[in-house]
């Protein structure tokens, strides 16, 4: 009796733990808004995006939360939206590829203006373990979108990230705020109809969780275009 009663007291111990390791992470509460400046490879910038936490529900002893994500395109007058999920369950936490992608490619498809355009999102979810080092394991993930129009296919968009590394912590400062982040680096492939574009990029993620920068670079190594939190509300 007292052997399943500690035992009791650990699982309930053990879902308080992680429960509390969920709940610290910033975006996994509802209202929470991150702003985001685009800038292209000459520092100037190219937009900016902020990712509101709009709901945040429990299924089946894991979080989800739905997160709204607002491109604002400097040349652009309209803003286009999408959303996202992130997800943590035990600790660790996920969150659906299209994070990952560079939105700005779909404003053309505005579906908030009510053009007819239809947005099929399939894709992988990208894991973070708990406590990253440089010898966790990454998983590769892929994701494709189909894009149509009033029933009629227009275009695919196929991406592949693969070789995720994480390497040593590093202190980045934005307008946001200085953070110790954890660097992860990784290889893109991306198919865009016909065209095809590999690449590399890295992120810096404060508490293994929350991007504070990233960086775009093509398959010579180059830098394409950076991204930096610059407002947490």
């Amino acid at each position: 009796m007292k052997k399943q009663l500690l035992l009791l007291l650990l699982i309930l111990l053990f879902f308080k733990v992680t429960a509390q390791e969920c709940n610290a992470v910033l975006f996994l509460k509802e209202g929470a808004v991150l702003e985001y400046t685009d800038y292209n490879k000459k520092g100037k910038k190219a937009s900016t995006s902020t990712h509101e936490t709009l709901t945040v529900s429990e299924e089946e002893n894991k979080l989800v939360a739905k997160i709204k994500v607002t491109l604002q395109e400097v040349k652009e007058e309209k803003p286009f939206s999408i959303t996202y999920n992130a997800y943590c369950e035990n600790g660790i936490f996920s969150i659906d590829m299209l994070r990952s992608f560079n939105i700005s490619k779909l404003s053309k498809y505005n579906t908030n203006e009510g053009g007819g355009f239809d947005l099929d999102i399939e894709g992988d979810i990208l894991s973070f373990p708990v406590d990253m080092t440089e010898e966790s394991e990454l998983k590769d993930g892929s994701f494709t979108i189909k894009i149509g129009n009033n029933g009629f296919a227009l275009l695919t968009i196929l991406t592949n990230i693969t070789n995720r590394k994480i390497h040593a912590k590093e202190t980045i400062t934005t307008s946001a705020g200085t953070f110790i982040c954890q660097k992860i680096t990784f290889d893109f492939d991306s198919k865009i109809g016909i065209i095809r574009t590999r690449g590399s990029g890295a992120e810096w993620y404060q508490d293994d969780k929350v991007l504070v920068k990233s960086e775009s670079y093509n398959k010579k190594g180059k830098l394409i275009a950076y991204s930096e939190l610059t407002s947490i509300k």
